[in-house]
Parts: structure tokens; sequence; C-alpha cells
């Protein structure tokens, strides 16, 4: 047997043969090396778990000195960041990395507190600015009703009395009258226009329409105007234009109106010249190029930036001299960023403006819906019988004569009620209906009459030009709507559509 090798040594140094045959002397020595064995095991275990705890020690310690470090850094940090949040209430200097933490987090948390409280006045204001927005709105829908309501009746009556053939000396005071409603109609649509857009509610049609009848018919209706400034208007239209379009026509329309009108007012014995140009035409997407140049006034270079902003022109002694409320070139600028697009301005004060723009247009093959006067040479609704639901005097008289002018039978209810009525016990070919009335409003009336007649065209005639207007009047169960003032051509074409 082989004894531990301490034990060896002494058996060798001190030990007999005799004695190691005796077997109570080799059993005990044989315990005796067991011992020294287990002795040694253990030390070796003690050894290798010391060692291992010392490790476990150090990293830990290592560990814990990480954590201190990143807690004074924290500290810091939150110190500077605390700075920066710091308000006239807050006392706190930074920069002593001693500072208790919990006194930095409740600092933080007062300014947390702030904060929330700042956040909730912004969220009132919010309201509060709404609100005002709401209350804009419905403002203007009011003053649009009110203000329209009468011009329509101005404007009607001036047409019944320039088509009446009035004496020469009449003819230039009717000519004065029309003129300055019609500038006064523009004005009012340019501000509720602007302010449809403000609000992010101006709304685009799609309908088939022709860009070149659009543009001619923008150079006609500018054409009196150029001749009172003895300007010459110059018309350019590409040959390979598309024939039909479909789009916003009467968007499109308002902003070539704007930049024409601009251009033969701002020119004194001058050309404004007009250029449509075809850039490119891939499938059914054509893309447009539009041009209004003048030999006018000009702008100067340091006023282009402003031209655009509402309620701003170039200069006050162009308001002076030319009028104007600054808000056609802010409308048209808006109206083609929604369209995707933008305008485009070149100026020399002395030497004329030149505006541009391009659109991208679908194209179609679709035909064009015309109710156009050649179809119809005489105005003649002889033997339609008409309801005619209006509340005021005035637009009363001018509806009425005009109607009986195409000789149509028209009868006049007062209210909403009393057209309910009305059409229980009578048979009529079109009903005309107001949408603001006393006893009962057309909208109510609308729904009314659809209860027993759903057939009956009904057209609203409403004062208000606010976007849901349209979407109030289908949903009543009307046809269609116009809005006062009408032009009574456009008025009879859609009483032809309709009858």
């Amino acid at each position: 047997m082989a004894y531990h090798k301490l034990l060896q040594r002494q058996l060798k140094k001190y030990c007999t043969d005799e004695m190691m045959e005796q077997k109570a002397f080799t059993q005990f020595i044989d315990a005796v090396s067991d011992s020294y064995n287990s002795f040694d095991r253990d030390k070796e275990l003690s050894d290798h778990a010391f060692v291992i705890t010392e490790q476990e020690f150090s990293a830990i310690n290592r560990q814990l000195k990480d954590e201190f470090e990143i807690k004074k850094k924290s500290i810091r940090e939150l110190s500077t960041a605390l700075s920066n949040l710091k308000t006239e209430t807050t006392d706190f200097q930074a920069g002593n990395e001693n500072d208790d933490i919990l006194e930095i987090v409740s600092l933080i948390n007062q300014e947390i507190d702030k904060r929330k409280a700042a956040e909730l006045q912004l969220v009132a204001a919010k309201e509060e600015a709404e609100k005002a927005s709401l209350a804009k709105s419905e403002f203007l829908s009011i003053m649009s009703h009110e203000i329209r309501t009468p011009l329509n009746a101005v404007i009607g009556m001036g047409h019944l009395l320039l088509r009446d053939n009035p004496r020469p000396d009449q003819l230039g005071n009717l000519k004065a009258l029309k003129t300055s409603a019609h500038n006064l109609l523009v004005l009012i649509n340019d501000i509720l226009d602007f302010n449809k857009i403000e609000a992010g509610k101006l709304d685009f049609e799609e309908a088939v329409f022709s860009v070149r009848k659009l543009v001619t018919d923008i150079v006609t209706a500018n054409t009196n105007a150029a001749e009172e400034h003895e300007n010459r208007i110059l018309l350019q239209m590409a040959e390979n234009l598309p024939e039909n379009f479909i789009g916003d026509s009467v968007r499109l329309g308002q902003v070539l109106n704007n930049l024409v009108s601009n251009a033969v007012k701002f020119t004194q014995c001058g050309v404004v010249t007009i250029t449509v140009q075809l850039l490119q035409l891939e499938g059914d997407k054509a893309v447009l190029n539009f041009s209004i140049k003048d030999t006018g006034v000009g702008i100067a270079a340091e006023k282009l930036s402003n031209i655009f902003l509402p309620f701003t022109q170039a200069s006050s002694a162009i308001t002076r001299q030319f009028g104007g409320t600054g808000l056609g070139l802010a409308i048209t600028k808006r109206i083609l960023n929604l369209l995707q697009s933008d305008i485009t301005v070149e100026s020399l004060p002395g030497k004329g403006s030149s505006f541009g723009f391009n659109l991208q247009l679908k194209t179609t093959q679709q035909a064009i819906i015309s109710f156009d006067n050649e179809q119809s040479p005489e105005f003649d609704l002889r033997g339609k019988r008409i309801l005619l639901v209006e509340d005021t005097l005035f637009n009363v008289m001018f509806a009425t004569q005009l109607l009986e002018g195409w000789n149509a039978k028209t009868e006049v209810a007062d209210n909403g009620l009393e057209a309910v009525n009305m059409l229980q016990k009578g048979q009529y070919d079109l009903v005309l209906m107001d949408l603001q009335m006393p006893v009962m409003d057309g909208y109510t009336a609308t729904i009314k009459i659809r209860e027993f007649n759903s057939s009956i065209p009904i057209i609203a005639l409403t004062a208000s030009a606010t976007n849901n207007v349209r979407e109030k009047v289908m949903i009543a169960g009307m046809q269609d709507y116009v809005t006062k003032p009408f032009n009574p051509d456009d008025f009879y074409l859609k009483l032809k559509k309709y009858l």
C-alpha cells in the first residue's frame, strides 16, 4: 500500500520490519495515512475556495467602483439638466456633485409639474383658439348670408333694368351699378375663399372641362376692362393641347382670372399676353404651363416676396391708385399649392411682370355635358310651373320677374312650412328652395316634402358660401343648389337641366 509521502518518510526513518509485520500497527499506519490524505484534499478545496472568493470579491469591488462612478456622473448630468431647466422659482446651483440625489429628484419633479401645468395652459389656449376660429367661421357664414342676400337683389335688379332697354342717359348709370356690384361680390368671395383656405376646408371638384374654352372665356370676361385701360389681350394657345381635361375648372379659372385681371389693372396702353403650352403628355396625364405677361407698372425686386402675403400689395401707392385688398395673389398661390403647384414671378419696375405656373391635369375622352345658350337661343320656360320658396321681398321680386320673363308660371311660399302645404295640394315642375327662413327652414321643408314626393326637382337657393352647404343640401334630398347672387344666364341653364 502506498502511504502519504510525509508518513512514508517517517516510516523509512523510524520503523523496523518487525513493526510492519504487526497487524495492529499497520492498521494504525493506514489510518494515519488516510488522515494525511484527507487533510491535503480539504486544504486544496479550502485554497481553491479562497481563490474563487477573492476573485469574486475583486469583481464585486470593481462593479461597486463602476457603479459609484456612474452615480457620480449621473448626479453631474442631473445637475446640468436641472440647470438647463432652471426657472426663476427653482433654487438650485449646478456643479456640486455631493448634492443630495433626493433633492435633485425633488427639484426635477417640481419642474415636471410646472411643465405639465404649462401644457394644460397650452391645451386650454388651443381650445380657445379653436373656439375663436369656429366663431370666426360662423360669423363669416352669417355675414356671407346677410351681405349676399341684398347683393343678389342689387345685381338682379340691375340685370332686369339693363334687359328692359333703358334710356341712353340711364345706361351708363346701370353699367356703373352692375360693375360696382360685381366688384363687391369679388371682394366678398375673396375674403370667404381665403378663410376657407386658412381653415383647410377648400374643396376641389373633379369634372370634365376644356382648358381652351376656359381660357377663352377668361379673355372675353376681361376684354371690357382691358379696353378701358387701352390694353390689348393676346392669347397664345398650343395647337397640340388635348381637348378635354378632368379637374376643378372653377378654381383654375379663379387662378387665371386673378392673374389676368391683375395684369389688365396694372397695365395702361399696353399688352397682356396669355400663353398656354403643353410641356408633357404621358398616358392620361398632361403637364401644362400657363403664363400671363404684361407691360405694366412692374414690381421692385425687394417687394416680390411680399405680394403673395394676404392683405399686402407692393406699396401703399398701389392700393391708392389701383385699389384692391391684396388677397388675389395670396389666394392664387395657396390654391396652386393645394394643387401641388406653385407660382413664379419675374418683374422689373416700369417694364412689366410675368407670372407663370405648371399644372398637371388628367386628360379624358369623355365629352363635356353642355347646356350652352346656343342650344336654346330663346329663354323659354313656357308651360312650367315653379314654386319659389323665399322670404326676402326683393329676392322674390327679382326671381319672379326673371322667371315670368322666361314665361314660367311662378308661385311663392314665404317659408318652408307653407311650401310643404302647397306641394301637398298642387302640382309643380320644380321647387326653388331658400335655406334660411322663419317658421321652417329649407332643409327641414325638403325632408318633409320627400316623405310624400320623391321625384320633383328641388334646387336650393343659398346666400351661404360655406363648404358644408352642398353636403347638407344633398343629405336633405335636394338635387342641386344655386349660390346668391346668381348670374341669370347660369340660373336659366340650371333650371333647364332639371326641367
